[in-house]
C-alpha cells in the first residue's frame, strides 16, 4: 500500500493537486452548510433581527458558531493530504510537499479568519456563547425575494469561496514557480527526473522516468 502510494504521489505535484481539491472540498462544504447548519431564531436570542442603518437594509441571521465554523473548515482538511509527499525519498519533492502543507493550513485556517474580519459577518458575544451573524441585503441579484435562511447559508459559502480564490491564485503562482525558484535557491536538489531538453519548466520534473 505504501509502495503504490509513493509511486503515485511520485508522478504528481503536491502544489499541483492542490489546485484541484477545491473540485471536491466546495461541494462538500456546501452540502454540509445547507444539510446541518441551523439558524437561531434572533427573538428567542433578544438579538435585533433587521439593519435599518446604511444605504440597504439588511436581514440578520444567526448561526451558533462552532458547528457552523467546523462545517466551513472540515471538509479542507483533504488539502492536508499533501503531507503524504514528506514520504518521498527525493529532497526536491519534500521541499514542495512542505510548502504545499503551508498553503494548505492557510486554505484551512486562515481564509475563514480574514472572510470574518473583512466579510459581510460577524462574530458576537451572546449568553457567554459565540455566534456567526449574516447580513443578507434586502436588495441586490435576488431583489425582489425576501432573504431566507437558505439566502444566507448560500452567501456564506460564496463570500468565503471567494475570499479563498486569493489562496487559489497564489497556489498557482507558487506552482508556476517552483521549479524556477528551487534553482536560484536549491541548486543541489533535483527533481525525480532531469528535465529534458526544450522541455517548460513546469511540474513535469516530478513525473517519473518510465
Amino acid at each position: 500500500m505504501m509502495g503504490r502510494a509513493r509511486r503515485w504521489t511520485a508522478r504528481r505535484s503536491p502544489l499541483v493537486v492542490l489546485l484541484f481539491t477545491p473540485l471536491v472540498t466546495a461541494p462538500i462544504s456546501a452540502v454540509l452548510v445547507f444539510g446541518f447548519s441551523e439558524t437561531i431564531d434572533a427573538g428567542v436570542l433578544g438579538l435585533p433581527r433587521f439593519r435599518e442603518e446604511g444605504p440597504f437594509p439588511a436581514t440578520n441571521f444567526y448561526f451558533d458558531f462552532w458547528p457552523t465554523w467546523l462545517l466551513l473548515i472540515g471538509p479542507g482538511f483533504l488539502n492536508l493530504l499533501v503531507a503524504l509527499w514528506l514520504f518521498q525519498r527525493n529532497g526536491y519533492v519534500r521541499v514542495a510537499a512542505a510548502l504545499a502543507l503551508v498553503v494548505a493550513a492557510i486554505r484551512i485556517f486562515v481564509v475563514p479568519v480574514l472572510y470574518f474580519s473583512f466579510g459581510q459577518s460577524d462574530i458576537i458575544s451572546h449568553d457567554g456563547g459565540r455566534l456567526m451573524r449574516m447580513e443578507v441585503e434586502n436588495t441586490g441579484f435576488l431583489l425582489g425575494r425576501a432573504p431566507t435562511p437558505e439566502i444566507a447559508r448560500l452567501q456564506l459559502l460564496v463570500n468565503v469561496w471567494l475570499h479563498g480564490a486569493y489562496a487559489w491564485g497564489a497556489t498557482i503562482a507558487l506552482a508556476g514557480l517552483f521549479n524556477l525558484l528551487m534553482d536560484r535557491i536549491w541548486p543541489g536538489l533535483k527533481p525525480p527526473r532531469k528535465r529534458e531538453p526544450g522541455e517548460p519548466r513546469s511540474w513535469g520534473g516530478f513525473l517519473e522516468g518510465r
